[in-house]
């Protein structure tokens, strides 16, 4: 079962875990569903904002990824329902199924006591995984690239804006992470035979500075200007063409680096170069026909 499957990491999540078993999958919206079904998966649409809603799709379900949440809410009470919420219902939705193994995808610097509204509630609904009973792999993944996603989508308008705009000190390191490459993890996961009860990273496999990052998007020297919390949320509702609030642009101005056991190296996963992963990415842009930057 893969919640909040409609996003970029989502997709490709499905995309890895259904040429192997069956995939169930919910999202919020229909319009979500046939793309996810077209991927092979059993697709339920509904907002699950209570244990039950998920109960009587779990049966015979042997892992639950739980994909619900980011850091761009209505509000600050949306924010902890999102992240922490969400959280506590899929682990009580899959104790009461019988379900063994929950998959939380949590962020770097997660932390219950964290002063980042969108950090503390990953870090509490980690330690609701973990005391949950459950099986559980909580991976901090570092800034997801693919087709769509808030991280990818500001960094790539910013890039081709004129001048280029980075959110944060540009001198911060990000280290991009294919969503290919953490789907991967997840299905390996999913498939280990030995018991799991940990909490491991995934970033990419070349570090560099946002400022860099951007060079790389842009392919010339172009000087780009800064901006952090709510100056970078208008900035970036303007280009996204989406609300931004100015905690989810503090979040994108932070640095996105493992801070937890390497993963790649615990599950022997090779993960794709930023070159050859941005060069798949605008590949498959071109062969869907979809938008490179898409906040959905």
């Amino acid at each position: 079962m893969v919640t909040g499957a409609s996003g970029v990491v989502g997709r490709a999540v499905v995309a890895a875990l259904a040429g192997r078993d069956e995939v169930r999958a919910t999202v919020r919206r229909p319009e979500a569903a046939e793309p996810l079904r077209a991927l092979g998966a059993k697709v339920a649409v509904r907002d699950l904002d209570h244990p039950d809603a998920l109960v009587e799709i779990l049966p015979r379900c042997h892992t639950l990824v739980h994909l619900i949440g980011g850091p761009n809410q209505p509000g600050p009470d949306e924010l902890f329902r999102a992240n922490h919420g969400s959280v506590v219902t899929a682990v009580e939705a899959a104790r009461q199924a019988g379900t063994s193994r929950f998959i939380l995808i949590s962020v770097p610097g997660a932390d219950p006591g964290a002063t980042h509204p969108y950090l503390r509630a990953k870090g509490m609904a980690e330690e609701a995984v973990k005391v949950s009973g459950l099986e559980y792999a909580i991976v901090h993944a570092s800034h997801v690239y693919g087709l769509g996603g808030l991280w990818f989508t500001a960094a790539v308008e910013g890039a081709v804006a004129s001048p280029p705009f980075v959110v944060g000190p540009g001198d911060r390191e990000v280290a991009p992470l294919l969503a290919g490459d953490l789907a991967a993890l997840i299905a390996v996961i999913d498939d280990h035979r030995g018991e799991v009860a940990s909490t491991w990273a995934l970033e990419g496999p070349d570090a560099l500075t946002a400022d860099a990052f951007c060079a790389l998007l842009r392919d010339d020297g172009a000087i780009p200007t800064h901006a952090d919390g709510q100056a970078a949320a208008q900035v970036l509702t303007g280009l996204l063409g989406v609300q931004v609030d100015a905690v989810a642009a503090s979040y994108l101005a932070t640095p996105s680096r493992a801070d937890a056991p390497d993963a790649a190296a615990a599950f022997g996963l090779m993960r794709t170069p930023i070159e050859e992963g941005l060069r798949h990415t605008l590949d498959a842009a071109a062969a869907t026909d979809v938008a490179l930057a898409d906040p959905g």
